[in-house]
């Protein structure tokens, strides 16, 4: 915006990625000199791309996220891995406490049947 003869514009972006915040970090290292450092970088910048001061110039931003594919891929290989190996500790948890079961139970048998004598 324009207003009495010199430029303002206000300027905001997240921290979701390693660009983003080396970016934000040096803007703020900057201080007051952030003006003075944007125009001469845009400058620079519209130099090397003649083509985007053009009155119908289509202007594609892509925003990249932090995560590529292969990143991703790991990422929910390492999910699917933990889960299998809590669902191998159940089942092993599983398989232990059906084998105490039966001992369990015939103790708990042995100890009704010693205590039918007390009956007679």
């Amino acid at each position: 915006m324009k207003k009495d003869g010199r430029y303002r514009f206000t300027l905001q972006f997240g921290s979701d990625s390693e660009e983003q915040i080396r970016v934000g970090e040096f803007l703020e290292s900057l201080g007051n000199k952030k003006s003075a450092v944007m125009v001469d970088v845009l400058n620079d910048y519209l130099m090397s791309h003649p083509e985007l001061q053009k009155a119908h110039c289509k202007i594609e931003v892509k925003v990249a996220t932090g995560y590529n594919q292969d990143k991703m891929e790991q990422i929910i290989r390492k999910i699917v891995e933990e889960r299998i190996a809590k669902m191998q500790l159940i089942e092993i948890q599983a398989e232990a406490s059906q084998d105490e079961i039966p001992e369990t139970m015939e103790d708990d048998i042995a100890q009704m049947l010693d205590n039918l004598d007390l009956f007679q």
